[in-house]
């Protein structure tokens, strides 16, 4: 009976989890999946790899990061899907606040919103719900300071928009990055003994 229990519980596992994942709109969590699920995070973690490792060649590739799994399109095709979606819109549509408070997180992250806050002198609240909504940027971890505050950071998404691949691209990132080299924490640099930027 424990076999059978077992069988049932993985039976198309792997086609359930993208099912999921795909209709999900946000980021979903991999403790929350191997809870409903019932099974170990350590052999959840297996089967999403399996499952990203299956679609690396896809339209859509699955993403992994820190805790958190979510769809994202193929950057490879990103020129295709800028020319016919025209995703530039999708920026247009943001505010003021929510593009000033997403070019700091591009240029400066990760980042938390107290340093945003300081930085733009008025509330972020409001301006990373809309950026995390639209799914440009995420958390990325925790910052080792008092309350251990959540650290934000642009997504494969926001690269994808931009048809870029990676934060070196972005423009003038050379030049904001000679400058942080100069004033060091001057310029309140950010750091995370728990992140490491994958760009």
């Amino acid at each position: 009976m424990k076999d059978e229990n077992t069988q049932n519980k993985y039976f198309r596992i792997e086609e359930k989890l993208e099912a999921i994942i795909f209709l999900s709109k946000e980021m979903l969590k991999i403790d929350k999946l191997a809870s409903f699920y019932d099974i170990e995070k350590k052999e959840l973690e297996k089967i999403l790899l399996n499952l990203k490792e299956k679609r690396k060649d896809s339209g859509i590739n699955l993403r992994i990061e820190d805790d958190v799994v979510y769809f994202v399109s193929n950057p490879l095709f990103g020129l295709d899907i800028k020319k016919f979606f025209n995703p530039e819109l999708k920026l247009k549509k943001l505010s003021k606040s929510a593009m000033e408070t997403l070019a700091i997180i591009a240029y400066k992250g990760p980042v938390t919103k107290l340093e945003i806050e300081q930085i733009r002198g008025v509330g972020a609240e409001k301006s990373l719900a809309t950026l995390q909504e639209k799914k440009l940027i995420y958390i990325s971890g925790k910052k080792k300071a008092v309350g251990t505050p959540n650290l934000y950071e642009v997504s494969e998404e926001f690269f994808s928009y931009l048809n870029i691949q990676k934060k070196a691209q972005l423009p003038g990132y050379a030049q904001f990055e000679k400058i942080k080299l100069l004033y060091g924490d001057e310029d309140k640099i950010i750091e995370s003994e728990n992140y490491k930027t994958k760009k």
